[in-house]
C-alpha cells in the first residue's frame, strides 16, 4: 500500500465530480434537509441515535456502528424506511471499518503533533471516508483517498459545516441535556446530507 491509493476510472470520475460540485457544504441546505428528515421520522431517528451513542461506549463497536449510522441517515434523508437493522448492518464490514480507523489514527496523531494544521486537514478531509465505505465505493484506503481528494477542493467549507453541525448538536445540553436527544441526530444527518451533495450522482440522460 503506497502513501496514496491508486483509484480506478469510476472512482476518479466520482472524485472529479465532487471537486467540481457547487456548494456541496451549504450549511443552510444541509440543515434544512436534516431538520425535515428528523421531523418526518422523529422517534425512530432519536432511538437509533440513542442506541448508537450507548453502544459506542464499547470501543470495539464504534467503527462498524459508524458505517451503519451512515446507511441509516442516508435512508432517512431519502424518506425511505430505515431502522435498527441499518445501524447494525455495519458489522458486515467490521474488518474494513476497523482497518480504516487503525490506519487513520497514526496519521492523525503525527499530523496533530506537527503544529496541529496537518492533523486538522486530515481529520476534515477523511470525515466522509465512512460514508464512502458504507456505500461500498472501494477498499477502506480507496475511500480515504477519495474523501481526501474530494474534500480538499472545498476544505474550508467542510470545516465550517462540521463546526456548525457540532455546535447544533451541543445546543441540546440546554434544557438539562434533554435536548441532546434531538440535536445530536442532526449532526449525523448534516454530515450525510453534505456527503450526498458532494458525491451526487450525475443526472440520468
Amino acid at each position: 500500500m503506497g502513501l496514496f491509493a491508486t483509484l480506478n476510472p469510476e472512482q476518479l470520475g466520482r472524485v472529479q465530480r465532487a471537486r467540481n460540485a457547487v456548494s456541496p457544504f451549504d450549511i443552510g441546505v444541509c440543515l434544512t434537509q436534516s431538520v425535515a428528515a428528523l421531523k418526518r421520522d422523529f422517534w425512530n431517528v432519536v432511538l437509533v441515535n440513542l442506541v448508537y451513542a450507548l453502544l459506542c461506549g464499547f470501543l470495539i463497536t464504534i467503527p462498524p456502528l459508524t458505517i451503519g449510522l451512515s446507511r441509516f441517515t442516508e435512508k432517512v434523508l431519502d424518506g425511505k424506511p430505515a431502522g435498527m437493522e441499518d445501524l447494525f448492518s455495519g458489522f458486515e464490514q467490521f474488518g474494513s471499518s476497523w482497518l480504516m480507523l487503525v490506519v487513520m489514527i497514526p496519521f492523525l496523531v503525527v499530523g496533530f503533533l506537527l503544529c496541529f494544521i496537518p492533523g486538522y486537514y486530515l481529520a476534515i478531509a477523511w470525515c466522509w471516508s465512512w460514508s464512502l465505505l458504507a456505500d461500498r465505493r472501494g477498499t477502506f484506503w480507496e475511500c480515504m483517498e477519495m474523501s481526501r481528494q474530494a474534500v480538499t477542493a472545498h476544505w474550508g467549507w467542510a470545516f465550517l459545516l462540521l463546526f456548525v453541525a457540532n455546535l447544533v448538536s451541543q445546543l441540546g445540553f440546554i434544557a438539562c441535556c434533554i435536548g441532546i436527544f434531538a440535536t445530536l441526530p442532526l449532526q449525523a444527518l448534516m454530515v450525510t446530507a453534505a456527503y450526498r451533495r458532494l458525491f451526487a450522482e450525475p443526472p440520468v440522460a
